[in-house]
């Protein structure tokens, strides 16, 4: 199994790297490295498990990054952006494109990875995990052999899958597991069996969202014009994260009356308007600590509250956790 990656706006030479079959790991391994030149700054740690590469990097670019990327296996990825912007354009027209936006993530299967990844942002956190098919099939039986899910028809089928159309913020849970498996403190067979639970509680949770999508679709028995009404509500929502809205605006914003808006949204969304868009800034909050260099009463009016302390009770509320706690996790990460 190798991977090959190739700067395109410098003359460098191709890195390449080989793993094991099947990514094959008896005992657990770390590998860390380091970089330091004209185009970049970087560290990275690898953590080596049994049919799983999980991947943390730190970088500061000087500029813009161009990478050609080619891996001779097929890629099953959770990829986390936690700081910067990713962007991976196959080279293949008909293959998938892949953006995950600061502060948020994809899960994705590609059976030919091979393309060009743009990375824009000078400072950048990823996170990431690489694992086989056979991880997934070993590791979550039950779920491959009951359920019918577009994954096990792209792996079957080979052709590209991504769990998220557009890539999704990471949600608390997420980076809490991430922050876990980063700061972990026990040493070889204690570490491996700890961190070996955090994947597999992080894939459950993955494999759960897809449980999700599938049942939502499902349920929803809308006209194409009212599912693009609500869809179009949905993205004035985000745009309005730092001013107020009302139903009333909304509803003539989208050309819907605010009865049907509040239906269809919750039936889409699964949650009443604005339960969403209290959602949306907690969210938009989240990503703000994450930055770390943020106080938090300018983080409470980026978002709307003009009291900082409505906006704690707020954030505590949704995430059973105060703001200053989770700042100080985006610190250890």
């Amino acid at each position: 199994m190798i991977s090959t990656f190739k700067i395109k706006n410098y003359h460098k030479e191709a890195v390449v790297k080989e793993y094991p079959e099947g990514l094959k790991n008896d005992m657990i391994d770390e590998i860390k490295t380091s970089l330091d030149s004209h185009f970049s700054k970087s560290k990275n740690i690898q953590i080596l498990l049994d049919g799983a590469i999980l991947n943390m990097r730190y970088d500061d670019l000087a500029t813009p990054i161009l990478l050609d990327v080619n891996h001779d296996f097929p890629y099953i990825k959770v990829h986390f952006e936690i700081e910067g912007d990713l962007i991976y354009t196959p080279y293949d027209k008909n293959g998938m494109f892949i953006h995950i936006e600061n502060g948020n993530y994809n899960f994705f299967y590609l059976p030919e990875p091979k393309g060009t990844i743009t990375l824009s942002s000078k400072k950048r956190k990823e996170f990431s995990i690489l694992v086989t098919e056979d991880y997934l099939r070993k590791n979550f039986k039950n779920y491959f052999e009951n359920i019918t899910s577009p994954i096990q028809n792209s792996l079957k089928n080979k052709t590209p899958y991504k769990l998220f159309s557009e890539s999704k913020p990471i949600s608390i849970d997420l980076l809490l597991i991430i922050s876990d498996i980063i700061n972990c403190s026990y040493q070889r067979e204690i570490k491996q069996v700890y961190i070996e639970s955090k994947v597999k509680e992080m894939f459950s949770f993955l494999f759960s969202e897809m449980k999700t999508k599938k049942i939502e679709k499902k349920e929803m028995r809308l006209s194409e014009i009212e599912y693009n009404q609500i869809i179009k509500s949905e993205k004035t929502l985000q745009k309005s994260i730092h001013k107020p809205i009302t139903i009333k605006n909304l509803s003539k914003l989208v050309g819907v009356n605010e009865h049907k808006l509040k239906r269809n949204f919750k039936l889409v969304y699964k949650k009443p308007v604005f339960t969403y868009l209290t959602d949306l800034r907690m969210e938009e909050a989240k990503k703000m600590l994450i930055k770390n260099n943020i106080d938090i009463s300018d983080i409470a009016e980026a978002v709307g509250y003009k009291n900082p302390q409505h906006f704690t009770v707020a954030f505590k509320k949704k995430y059973n956790y105060l703001p200053s706690k989770l700042k100080k996790k985006a610190l250890d990460i």
